[in-house]
């Protein structure tokens, strides 16, 4: 598992900023891997990918439809969100 440092998580956070309407869906997924989080997949063939991560209280959910999509702005704010959640988490530990 990748562990994120502070600057790393402020860096992404800001990549994401800049390319919000350029960022496809396999990218942010293997992202999310890297930094830790889980992914759940529904049995039932849905394109939702739902992802957790131990030091985070909500989940994200991504929407796949296709091998090259790229993910809606709010997905991304969602991504953003949790960055900057983890990033407050880690700051605070001594």
């Amino acid at each position: 598992m990748y562990i994120a440092c502070v600057d790393t998580l402020r860096q992404l956070s800001q990549d994401l900023k800049r390319r919000k309407n350029n960022v496809r869906f396999k990218e942010l997924e293997k992202l999310l891997l890297q930094l830790g989080f889980e992914i759940r997949r529904s049995k039932k063939g849905t394109s939702h990918r739902v992802f957790s991560h131990p030091k985070l209280t909500q989940n994200i959910v991504l929407v796949s439809h296709g091998k090259n999509d790229s993910v809606k702005f709010y997905q991304i704010n969602d991504v953003i969100k949790a960055l900057q959640e983890l990033e407050n988490n880690d700051e605070k530990k001594p």
